[in-house]
């Protein structure tokens, strides 16, 4: 019986945020997080580390570090791209 409570109330929230248009504006902000590697780094990280740890201060300071870090990860990885587009036009010719 509890599970019907916890369906209907559920439902109930569900249509609410609906109408007052929360998944939208939630949608587009997830939208420009996704956009950006530093931004979705510090996202996720800080989601994850808080989740697991419950220590809201150094999932902070960890998610700004990996925000910093993913753009030097990204910079290694367009360079692999560049040396791989590199080797593949090589074997092309």
């Amino acid at each position: 019986m509890e599970c019907i409570g916890i369906a209907m109330l559920v439902m109930a929230v569900a249509t609410i945020a609906t109408h007052l248009g929360l998944p939208q504006a939630i949608a587009e902000v997830v939208g420009k997080i996704c956009e950006c590697h530093k931004c979705l780094s510090f996202w996720s990280t800080l989601i994850i580390l808080t989740a697991t740890t419950g220590n809201i201060v150094v999932a902070t300071l960890l998610s700004i570090i990996a925000a910093y870090l993913s753009g030097w990860f990204a910079l290694v990885l367009i360079i692999l791209n560049k040396i791989y587009d590199k080797l593949w036009e090589g074997l092309n010719k």
